[in-house]
């Protein structure tokens, strides 16, 4: 728990550093390339993070393959991260289907669909996904899950950080702000306006609820293989179908369904709750009466050995 709780105080840090820092970094990279000033201090916040959350892991050893999900033998990381993509492929397109059969989601007349888009589209998909999953569950399922295991057990271990994930999809910040306008409290503008989704909560619980269920398999799946591997595949495989909805099709704001989906981006909502839900329970029915397909990670106790001064309560 008291990892957790430092990860938050860290972010928070991170990011007021990152909105006092804003400005001086945003009239260098001026001097380069335009950019917005929310971009500019949403990377640097990340960099603080980083730094932040190395400095934090490394004095208890955290920072190795083991604790970030890379335990296994390569041949078999390999085997469980494309076993997760198929997973992923097919938990997902039925559920995008359904959305599609309902109305809620509709072909954009703007997109002309071809063989070459498509396969541009679901490249671009990949590329982003196998990204966007390798780096947040090398941090949620990885470092995190293995820190609050070692404190609190894999209940705490599985829900907290799905929780954080889920939260942390609904920090935005986008200011646009003219050039000459920028100043050195732009980046404490863009810091308050970060957090405008959470002043209209019930708006964003269906997204939030469906988010905090992605995470909570995840972590599921986490736990059963002893690595990160299938939840990258998992993760890379829904982000690519999210994208490739996104891109080629458009909400229907008259749909009676359109409740299923949230505001957060039209596909994420009820309907990802139930249906991410009822995929979870299957996946610990058939875990619990069969063997993992591939030899899962080593799982050697964790002992005060291995976190010099550190005191595991019994």
């Amino acid at each position: 728990m008291r990892s957790f709780v430092a990860v938050l105080a860290l972010f928070a840090v991170a990011l007021i550093v990152a909105a006092l820092l804003a400005y001086p970094v945003w009239v260098l990279v001026e001097l380069v390339r335009h950019e917005p000033i929310h971009r500019v201090m949403h990377r640097v916040a990340m960099l603080c993070a980083s730094l932040g959350l190395i400095w934090l892991f490394r004095p208890s050893r955290l920072i190795n393959r083991e604790f970030a999900g890379f335990a296994l033998p390569q041949r078999q990381f390999w085997l469980q991260l494309v076993a997760g993509m198929i997973s992923g492929a097919l938990i997902i397109l039925p559920l995008l289907a359904t959305l599609q059969m309902l109305d809620i989601r509709v072909a954009d007349p703007r997109v002309e669909l071809s063989t070459t888009l498509i396969a541009k589209v679901i490249a671009k998909g990949l590329v982003t996904g196998l990204f966007v999953a390798t780096v947040e569950e090398i941090f949620f399922r990885g470092y995190l899950f293995a820190a609050i295991t070692r404190e609190s057990g894999r209940v705490l271990a599985m829900v907290l950080p799905s929780l954080l994930y889920a939260s942390l999809h609904f920090l935005d910040g986008r200011l646009h702000v003219p050039a000459d306008q920028i100043g050195w409290s732009s980046g404490l503008a863009v810091l308050a306006s970060m957090f405008n989704a959470y002043s209209s909560p019930l708006e964003i619980a269906d997204s939030f609820l469906a988010l905090s269920a992605v995470g909570l398999l995840l972590a599921i799946v986490r736990a059963r293989t002893g690595a990160i591997a299938a939840c990258i595949g998992l993760h890379a495989a829904w982000v690519c179908a999210l994208y490739y909805c996104e891109v080629t099709t458009q909400l229907n704001t008259a749909s009676a369904a359109k409740w299923l989906v949230g505001s957060y981006d039209g596909m994420v909502g009820w309907a990802t709750v139930v249906w991410i839900g009822t995929m979870a329970c299957v996946y610990i029915a058939v875990a619990r009466t069969t063997r993992s397909s591939f030899t899962t990670a080593p799982q050697r106790p964790v002992t005060a050995d291995h976190f010099p001064g550190a005191r595991l309560q019994r």
